[in-house]
């Protein structure tokens, strides 16, 4: 280990009101280069000056080998409505320090045991129940033959859970997670399902958190490009629950409350019931739910609770805890974000407590679409029933650790962050700060189209659809994490540590992973483990949900090309690379990769059947707008910010080969740029989220201390680009006539150029680094100005641009001498060569016969024109 002694400042603040006593948290932090090598070097610290028992793991490591990012759990204390304050430190030598005894597991053939010091829980490694038993200060809780999870089909047939595979995932003194996969099987061995299961144990707790993914591993078949509910490869079911039998005397006694911060109050009958059935709001029959017939099923607003069949009690928004047991024993249970992803239902029956993630309460057939999956948090905590009524209410709304702004932007983890207070460009931030506060903030706009239930829950509204929609129904557009808003509100909430940013990307992020990304080995390459671009422009989402293009607006635009599918254009990984620094969530890790790993495939000749004839790249990692274009664009910038995310994630050297194949064909140091036609506003515009990638990739080869012919290559290449821009760019809103649709958005990306012009200045000489940093500070002001000009300026697309990109203008104005090394060596870039991606000759050949078609049929209209109006002035002349 080498550096000084430091501690990185962790702030917990509690808003809720609730005592907060050995909550479990787990909170990524990201240190400085150099300064952490073994993490035995760390300790943490209470307010108290005490040691206290830590659980780390490395997240991500910097060339040099240090920790970049590490994944911290412990137990915090917080009294309500305060903060409490603890420090990571180094050089911890405190030796009379004993850790707590962690989780241990014990595995066999038959049996996998879990010993938190308070309880014994057993697992069957080969059926997912969850529990066979467990033992509880020398009491059995559960009845024989123990726990279960059932799925039930449409018609009514139970499928079991059968794990094909499990691993310790995480393990030390605080916690444990098991994770383990499957599928669900019915009674003639057919499979309906898979499922992922993550539980974690908590070291002398009775504390279980079981996070449980539904997944349908089947391709959609989409036909014509299509994606609408009612797919052939969708799969429908009735019910999945986990069911969790007490063994309990007689006088079994059951306690439930609607609210956590209501008191729990005894149950009068032998069954209870809290079922919510729809989000409970004011649009709570949105048009958003529509099933596969076009129908809204929910059939009333808010949740209720029914005893022995007598309604008791309802209302709106329900987020209950119920326990059940006897003086023995105990079982309290939750559903994280229980109204949000109705349909929900917790019951007790006698002594069976069920947990219905899908409710078969509703009235309509669920349908989960082919590559789509959910999950769902379930929080279990197992005691004595002779010990106080534990204190739970916590469980919907969990304590977040934080550093500080000014301890993100020093570690140089995170590129170009500067804290919030340091930003002098009030203006921009309050424009920015509209997502989350004010008359109509990102969390409020759900509430227009209901962006609420187990598909929808997290979305953001794509508002910006609905400019000119008329009619009584708000038009249903989904924003599908378009240009990265997970990164960027996560970018805001490191600067500023406003926890309304960490609900924003916490659910945001969720959604995506599950319902924006394709799951699935089953389909093209082009398509399987993509993104789903936003929804239709300007069009209902009817039942394509979020999955782009529908059946209902191919009937309404009457284009014979209408479809399509995943696309490189909208692939973003950024925010969930980080996501996944800032919380540890294994499945931000595998989306990412299952992102890169789609660019890769995509792009492989070889998989497609077209590789009988030509294994040349297909070219679908590379085009922009059209298939024949493999210059600076998004797609191909996309595709090369994936790669480098996952190279950063995991060290995987094909993800670098890849990413540096995809820049050299795209861009070159000579490149003639008036051929790229970047005049062409309509198509070309994109270039400049290319060359920020490309500005990325040149940090990052910073960082690895590779400045070789490759690092040459892209900044010739970036540094010929911005003295192209020099002389050649104007603000949007000056050319705006040029493009179809003149929105705000055109404005808003003005601040892509700003940033261009700074990454470009970095590796510039004087004087043509003042002119960079001149023109990079006039679009900034510009982008603003322009902006702001429109009353749509708040708009979800434009704020998103904003929150992603306007931040990194701070960090140059309070860096202002940057410079980025030069290479020492004069590399020969060669002569820039023209792309041919497979089968290029037979669809050259084919886009030159479509070209002379569309001439045909232009001279023969014009020539039909001419005709009848040489015939119509000789019938007149003749009359």
């Amino acid at each position: 280990m080498t550096g000084k002694h430091f501690a990185v400042p962790l702030v917990i603040t509690e808003y809720d009101g609730i005592r907060r006593v050995n909550e479990p948290v787990t909170v990524g932090v990201p240190l400085a280069k150099g300064k952490v090598f073994n993490l035995a070097d760390l300790a943490l610290y209470n307010a108290g000056n005490e040691r206290i028992p830590l659980q780390s793991e490395v997240l991500a490591r910097w060339s040099d080998g240090s920790v970049q990012w590490v994944l911290l759990d412990f137990r915090a204390d917080v009294a309500p409505k305060t903060t409490s304050e603890y420090a990571l430190r180094a050089y911890a030598k405190n030796t009379s320090f004993t850790p707590n005894s962690p989780v241990t597991v014990r595995e066999s053939r038959t049996s996998i045991v879990i010993d938190t010091g308070y309880a014994l829980f057993y697992l069957n490694p080969t059926v997912f129940s969850p529990f066979e038993r467990i033992i509880n200060q020398g009491h059995n809780v559960l009845d024989d033959p123990g726990s279960s999870v059932v799925l039930l089909d449409e018609k009514g047939s139970a499928y079991q859970p059968c794990i094909h595979s499990y691993m310790i995932e995480t393990a030390g003194p605080v916690r444990t997670t098991l994770c383990m996969q499957g599928v669900f099987l019915g009674a003639v061995q057919n499979t309906l399902a898979r499922f992922v299961s993550r539980l974690s144990f908590y070291a002398g707790s009775g504390l279980v958190e079981l996070r449980f993914t539904l997944h349908n591993p089947r391709a959609a078949t989409h036909p014509g490009g299509l994606w609408d509910l009612g797919d052939a490869g969708s799969m429908y079911f009735r019910d999945l629950a986990i069911h969790l039998p007490l063994r309990v005397q007689d006088n079994v006694r059951c306690m439930w409350t609607p609210q956590p911060h209501q008191p729990l109050v005894p149950s009068a009958g032998a069954h209870l019931e809290i079922y919510q059935d729809s989000s409970g709001g004011q649009n709570w029959r949105s048009t958003n739910h529509v099933n596969r017939h076009g129908q809204v099923m929910q059939t009333f607003q808010g949740y209720r609770v029914t005893v022995d069949d007598c309604t008791i009690a309802e209302g709106e928004r329900a987020t209950p805890i119920i326990a059940v047991g006897d003086h023995e024993r105990r079982v309290t249970a939750a559903v994280d974000k229980f109204w949000q992803n109705f349909p929900k239902a917790l019951e007790v029956d006698h002594n069976q407590l069920s947990i219905r993630l899908f409710p078969q309460q509703y009235r309509d057939t669920y349908e989960l679409q082919g590559g789509e999956q959910k999950t769902h948090t379930v929080w279990l905590q197992f005691d004595g029933q002779h010990e106080s009524i534990p204190d739970v209410s916590w469980w919907g709304c969990r304590l977040q650790p934080r550093t500080t702004p000014e301890w993100y932007a020093q570690s140089q983890a995170i590129s170009y962050l500067t804290p919030r207070c340091t930003n002098k460009h009030v203006d921009s931030q309050a424009l920015v700060d509209t997502a989350i506060e004010g008359d109509n903030p990102f969390l409020d706009r759900r509430e227009i189209i209901d962006e609420y239930g187990w598909r929808h829950f997290g979305e953001l509204y794509a508002d910006h659809e609905a400019i000119g929609h008329k009619g009584d129904v708000a038009l249903v557009s989904h924003y599908n994490n378009q240009y990265d808003a997970i990164y960027g509100a996560l970018i805001q909430y490191l600067r500023s540590g406003d926890r309304r940013w960490f609900h924003l990307i916490n659910d945001l992020a969720k959604h995506v992973m599950d319902i924006d990304i394709y799951h699935t080995h089953e389909d093209r390459p082009a398509y399987n483990g993509g993104m789903f671009w936003h929804t239709d422009h300007y069009a209902d989402a009817a039942t394509a949900t979020h999955r782009t293009y529908s059946k209902a607006n191919s009937a309404i635009k009457g284009e014979s090309l209408y479809g399509g599918g995943p696309s490189n254009e909208h692939n973003y990984t950024t925010g969930l690379l980080h996501y996944y620094f800032l919380t540890g969530d294994p499945a931000a890790r595998e989306a990412v990769q299952m992102l890169a790993d789609w660019v890769i495939n995509m792009d492989d000749g070889s998989q497609s059947f077209r590789g009988v004839f030509d294994k040349r790249p297909t070219g679908l990692a590379s085009s922009t707008a059209s298939r024949g274009y493999h210059g600076p664009g998004r797609g191909a910038g996309n595709s090369i910010n994936a790669l480098i995310d996952a190279f950063m994630l995991t060290g995987y050297e094909k993800y670098r080969i890849k990413a540096e194949e995809l820049i050299r064909r795209c861009i070159h140091p000579k490149d003639d740029i008036d051929k790229r036609e970047l005049h062409d506003v309509e198509h070309r515009w994109s270039y400049t989220v290319f060359l920020q990638v490309l500005g990325k990739y040149l940090d990052f080869k910073i960082a690895w201390n590779e400045i070789d012919f490759m690092y040459t290559y892209a900044r010739e290449s970036l540094l010929h680009y911005a003295n192209w821009m020099l002389v050649h760019e104007s603000p949007y809103k000056c050319i705006i006539d040029q493009v179809e649709i003149p929105t705000e958005t055109w404005p808003a990306q003005d601040i892509r150029k700003s940033n261009l012009f700074e990454f470009a200045a970095k590796h510039a000489d004087e004087p043509l680094r003042s002119d960079f940093l001149q023109k990079a500070d006039f679009f900034f002001h510009t982008c603003l100005r322009d902006l702001q000009s429109f009353e749509t300026c708040t708009l979800t697309r434009p704020l998103v641009i904003l929150m992603a990109n306007a931040f990194r203008h701070a960090y140059f104005q309070m860096h202002a001498d940057e410079r980025a090394p030069h290479p020492d060596k004069v590399f020969d870039c060669g002569e820039p060569e023209e792309f041919r991606p497979q089968l290029h000759e037979l669809y050259d050949a084919k886009e030159r016969v479509n070209t002379l078609v569309r001439i045909v049929k232009a001279r023969k209209q014009r020539f039909t024109r001419l005709f009848h109006g040489l015939w119509r002035q000789g019938v007149t002349h003749h009359g």
